[in-house]
């Protein structure tokens, strides 16, 4: 071992070293404080860094540890240790970006371990050391070669160092009140160079269910409750052998009381519920109850029928979808009328405006509106990295084709 020219065994060789290396520096100083390279931190850290692999390419002749660095063998076992330490990432379950590592080595978060981050920024320094090679001695035949590497090496740098300047804000609005200020994860306030106001708030339901609770509010059957959908079309059905039969159906109505019964009345107005009027027969034919049944509001309570030594109940109504129309000011004077809702968001200036969630007790009255902004400066960088990458890959199918009929 050691004898030149190296092989992949000094490679792993010296991918064990600097795993050794990163566990000590995990052990002595914790985890990488990615926050610790925001902006212009990042900036510094990337010049550096370019100058450092330069250094090193200027030195390769004299340093044969760093001629190494362009050999096949180095990227072999570095690409190694990366599949190991991705797949074992995937394999052990990672906290939050907030929370500390759940293990004292530090397995748990990835992202920061040491180990980790050291092995894949010599994976970069051997694409940069590959592609200075390229550049240094280029020809026109290893140009998608050389695109793929520059495209790689963009999304490593940009997708770690960019991290820090990730911003993950929640923003909470009320109707008719523009709001500017956000908090992060760490319930730090931020004020924004943009505004945001809700106009309306709305919530497409999906059709109320019924099903059958024990005398203690179980569901039956226990461990699978069963339910059944009254959508547009139902009249008649069997839930847990009772037959069910629609008689009224109020989307939004209200109660009014008597002195005998309660029924319910068209009432659109906020804090309406939807009611049905349903009839219930034993499966034995012999116990008949009719009655009105509701899942309530943050107004009116539920309703339910009774029936021997059991309830018929509606469950809260799952949403179909909620959105938001919103009126966007930003700092430099723009003002964008638009909707956002779940996996639609707008976009303002760099901003990403996600609908993340709303006054789930008011249900589809919520006034109000919570909104999740986010921005990464470095994006634009990482989809040139993937773009170079995705051309460097249809540049090399191309110079392979045109080779096969070369040799024809």
């Amino acid at each position: 071992m050691w004898e030149k020219p190296w092989t992949v065994k000094e490679g792993f060789v010296m991918g064990a070293g600097l795993l050794i290396t990163g566990e000590l520096l995990q052990l002595s100083v914790g985890p990488v404080d990615w926050q610790a390279f925001a902006w212009p931190v990042n900036l510094i850290v990337l010049v550096v860094w370019i100058i450092g692999v330069s250094i090193l390419y200027a030195m390769r002749k004299k340093v044969y540890a760093f001629r190494f660095l362009t050999t096949g063998a180095a990227t072999v076992s570095a690409l190694v240790y990366a599949v190991a330490l991705t797949a074992f990432m995937g394999l052990i379950r990672q906290v939050g970006d907030t929370q500390p590592a759940a293990d004292k080595i530090g397995f748990t978060k990835m992202l920061s371990f040491w180990p980790f981050v050291i092995i894949y920024l010599w994976i970069a320094v051997i694409v940069a050391q590959v592609a200075l090679s390229q550049l240094h001695h280029f020809k026109w035949r290893s140009l998608p070669s050389l695109v793929s590497h520059i495209g790689l090496l963009s999304v490593l740098v940009a997708a770690t160092l960019g991290s820090a300047d990730i911003q993950k804000l929640t923003m909470t609005t009320k109707v008719g009140t523009p709001e500017w200020r956000a908090y992060d994860e760490k319930g730090k306030l931020h004020e924004l160079p943009l505004a945001i106001q809700l106009n309306a708030f709305t919530i497409d339901e999906y059709p109320p269910k019924l099903m059958i609770i024990d005398s203690i509010g179980i569901p039956l059957p226990e461990k699978k409750p069963v339910t059944l959908l009254l959508d547009d079309t139902f009249k008649e059905g069997k839930l847990l052998g009772w037959n069910i039969t629609l008689k009224q159906k109020l989307e939004l109505a209200a109660p009014v009381m008597t002195k005998d019964t309660v029924y319910y009345v068209e009432w659109p107005s906020l804090g309406a519920v939807c009611a049905v009027l349903i009839e219930a027969t034993s499966p034995d034919r012999r116990l008949v109850r009719q009655g009105w049944i509701t899942c309530g509001s943050y107004y009116f309570p539920y309703q339910a029928l009774a029936l021997d030594d059991k309830n018929i109940v509606m469950p809260n109504r799952d949403p179909e979808r909620f959105t938001s129309k919103v009126e966007i000011m930003t700092a430099k004077g723009a003002h964008i009328e638009t909707t956002i809702e779940v996996n639609k968001p707008a976009k303002v200036e760099g901003w990403k405006i996600y609908q993340l969630s709303y006054n789930e007790q008011m249900g589809r009255w919520s006034d109000t509106s919570v909104f999740q902004l986010v921005t990464d400066p470095w994006q634009p960088v990482v989809y040139t990295g993937i773009c170079l990458m995705l051309l460097g890959a249809v540049l090399l199918f191309i110079t392979a084709q045109k080779r096969k009929r070369g040799k024809r």
